[in-house]
């Protein structure tokens, strides 16, 4: 990083930050953002400061608990269908894969997720692990998703975008809560939250517990072996310490289970069910300074322990070193074997040749004969991984005209896996950050910005933006934005020593019950991953119509990409991938009656330029959805949505589906209550998943059709 943008970058975050009291970097009340309001909603996750749609350097989407209610959503990925351009597909039933704009979708891992602004992506090999997110879907108050690279406030892995999950503040909810469901595939879940008020502390624990058992049909070896269980355990407290000051706690437990049915181990032979165990604490302590100036610092402790075992049994040869080097000479030779079962190539000199280099380099395991002979014995890809992170953050109001805020951060993280790193690696990463918005007229907002980082396991990075908004009248704002994004290596692309160890070998290999293959090594020449984003964006909202409407055109540039998976079938990575992503967006809410309310998200996308098809195996030229919700009663409401891609990836199929959903709000005695009753109708009841060892593999359900109840008592 040159040393001009890091003083500037410096300067800006220890001048920072300042607003009115209307501006300080707080969380603005639920009904400020509710959708149904159609006043200007505030978000807080563009720039870190609190701003109006009109005034953000980028596009967003809010969704809202109300509107995840409303439609019988239950699940917080099932909600990201509702964001105009986001890729979600269940490769199994606990598997999902979630990308902005698609692209890469056998390792989706270019947007960041941040829970209460903590972030959930995982250290080790860049991924979210979606049914492990510590937060019940019962304490979600709202999801904001940044459509746009947003590096400039986040950092790298925010490439593409930004989904920030922000939960129920301990002051809004219930004293208490339940709730139960019940429905299709097995899916059921429990929730309880206790809240209460102990001195100046306010605080909630919520308990959730999960299940469902996926698929019906999966046609990869193994099946449909993919059900999953998880537990949480959360609570929030957030304490008033007087003199303009609070601090705010939060904890989480997680304990889930798995089923695997397939690892790309094609001698696997039980199933690699995965069990994962994971602790998160976080702090956030306030302090107003004055009326215009506030301080926050944050941090947050998170530790996730991966289980998973099971049994195979592997060719001896793989466990002789000098095969390794042979094979890797001879790329398509051992898949050729796998699938063959046998050495002939059809060349008579060729096989000649072939048995004899093989009979040398494998005559500790008894030559050809013996080397593809099976031994069997349990393996594991067990791994530990944690993160440790504090930040600091300053905002500040200089007049009405500039707000500014900026900060500085440091995280540790750290993987430790026998098998993927032959034990602990780990990287330091240090950043700081500054936005500011400036209003020259009345009717313009500038917004610049952008994010430093120094990451041990490569060179630094910045990550700029710059957009201006003009509003055409009260009721209409243009926006052009330009941006830059990364996505930085992570500790497997760059540190992985990844050798499978067998134990208990029977029989015995070269006189050992242990042995080990080598997989794949890291390559510690990687760079970032790159984006330069142009946007235009158009922003409409008729409050007396009771109409929101945004519509952009954009046009991405990714390139340095890391397009290959760190799998045996592929055996070296480099930043050679690059890919264009052009095209146009709109979302709109429109209450046009009283008791009706509805929303429209589309998105078209030309994916071009794409140097590997792996690029494109998650990529839609046409999605969106469409809602429609009416009020019949006080107490009854029918909600009606429809969700839809048309699967223009490679290997790719496309989704379609119809959700009718009918809610009831009740009185058990004193207390209120609320039952919602769900009716899906799968379109397309085949999904298409993209795999390296198998080229492509269908997931499907036996019936189109499927039910869930919710019933909900709050007291």
């Amino acid at each position: 990083m040159k040393t001009s943008v890091a003083t500037a970058l410096a300067s800006l975050a220890m001048t920072s930050i300042a607003l009115p009291q209307r501006g300080l970097a707080q969380q603005p009340p639920a009904e400020d953002i509710d959708s149904t309001e159609f006043r200007y909603p505030v978000v807080i996750t563009p720039t870190r400061l609190r701003q109006s749609l009109s005034d953000v350097p980028a596009s967003v989407t809010v969704i809202t608990a109300d509107t995840i209610r409303r439609y019988g959503i239950t699940r917080i990925e099932e909600a990201l269908r509702l964001v105009p351009g986001m890729a979600v597909s269940r490769a199994s039933g606990n598997d999902y894969r979630v990308n902005y704009h698609g692209t890469d979708a056998t390792n989706p891992r270019r947007l960041n997720v941040l829970i209460d602004g903590v972030s959930a992506y995982r250290p080790g090999f860049s991924r979210v692990d979606w049914p492990l997110l510590p937060v019940a879907l019962e304490d979600v108050d709202r999801i904001e998703v940044t459509r746009d690279p947003n590096s400039a406030a986040y950092g790298p892995n925010s490439m593409m975008a930004v989904i920030n999950i922000l939960t129920k503040h301990p002051k809004d909810v219930d004293q208490g809560m339940v709730s139960a469901s019940v429905g299709s595939h097995h899916e059921n879940g429990a929730t309880a939250r206790l809240a209460t008020k102990l001195g100046a502390t306010h605080l909630y624990a919520t308990a959730d517990n999960q299940r469902d058992s996926g698929y019906d049909n999966i046609t990869l070896r193994g099946g449909a072996h993919d059900s999953t269980r998880v537990q949480r355990l959360n609570l929030r407290a957030e304490t008033d310490l007087g003199a303009a000051s609070s601090l705010e706690l939060q904890a989480a437990i997680v304990d889930g289970k798995r089923d695997v049915g397939y690892v790309q181990d094609v001698f696997q032979i039980t199933a690699p069910d995965i069990k994962n165990t994971e602790t998160l604490l976080s702090g956030k302590w306030t302090r107003a300074l004055s009326s215009n100036h506030e301080l926050q610092i944050r941090g947050f402790h998170d530790k996730l322990s991966t289980k998973q075992t099971w049994l195979t049994c592997p060719f001896k040869a793989l466990f002789v070193p000098d095969f390794r080097a042979f094979i890797l000479e001879n790329a398509s030779l051992l898949a050729h074997i796998i699938d063959t079962q046998t050495l002939s190539t059809g060349d008579p000199m060729r096989d000649g040749q072939i048995a004899t280099q093989l009979n040398t380099i494998l005559a500790p395991v008894g030559g050809v004969f013996g080397g593809f002979l099976t031994a069997c014995g349990a393996t594991n890809q067990n791994m530990i991984e944690t993160r440790t992170q504090l930040e600091v953050q300053d905002t500040y109001v200089v007049s009405e005209a500039l707000r500014l805020v900026g900060g500085v951060g440091l995280r540790y993280q750290s993987a430790d896996s026998d098998t993927y790193f032959g034990g602990q690696v780990g990287n330091t990463v240090r950043w700081l950050f500054g936005h500011a918005e400036y209003r020259p007229t009345s009717s313009t907002t500038l917004n610049v910005g952008g994010y430093g980082e120094s990451n041990s396991l490569g060179r630094s990075t910045f990550s700029p933006r710059l957009a201006v908004n003009y509003h055409l009248s009260e009721d209409q704002a243009l926006r052009a934005v330009y941006s830059q994004g990364t996505r930085t290596p992570d500790l497997g692309e760059v540190k992985s020593n990844w050798t499978e160890t067998v134990t208990g070998l029977t029989p015995l290999v070269m006189g050992s019950s242990t042995g080990r293959f080598h997989f794949y090594d890291g390559n510690p020449n990687l760079t970032e991953e790159r984006i330069r984003s142009l946007e235009l964006g158009y922003l409409l909202m008729v409050r007396s119509a009771g109409l929101t409407l945004d519509s952009r055109l954009f046009d991405d540039r990714l390139t340095q990409l890391m397009s290959a998976t760190t799998a045996l079938e592929t055996l070296t990575i480099s930043n050679s991938g690059h890919v264009r992503l052009t095209g146009a967006e709109t979302q709109l809410n429109w209450d046009f009656a009283p008791r009706w309310s509805s929303w429209l998200s589309y998105a078209f996308l030309l994916n071009r330029e794409a140097s590997t098809p792996v690029e494109t195996t998650q990529y839609a030229r046409h999605s969106g959805g469409l809602g429609l919700s009416h009020a019949l009663t006080n107490d009854w409401r029918l909600s009606l949505a429809s969700y839809g891609s048309t699967g223009n990836g490679y290997k790719e199929s496309r989704y379609a589906r119809t959700d009718l959903s009918a809610s009831h709000t009740f009185r058990l005695g004193t207390l209120p209550g609320s039952s919602t009753l769900v009716v899906s109708y799968l379109h397309t009841p085949v999904v298409n998943t993209y795999l390296y060892s198998v080229g492509a593999y269908q997931s499907s359900y036996n019936d189109r059709l499927s039910l869930h109840g919710t019933v909900r008592v709050a007291f």
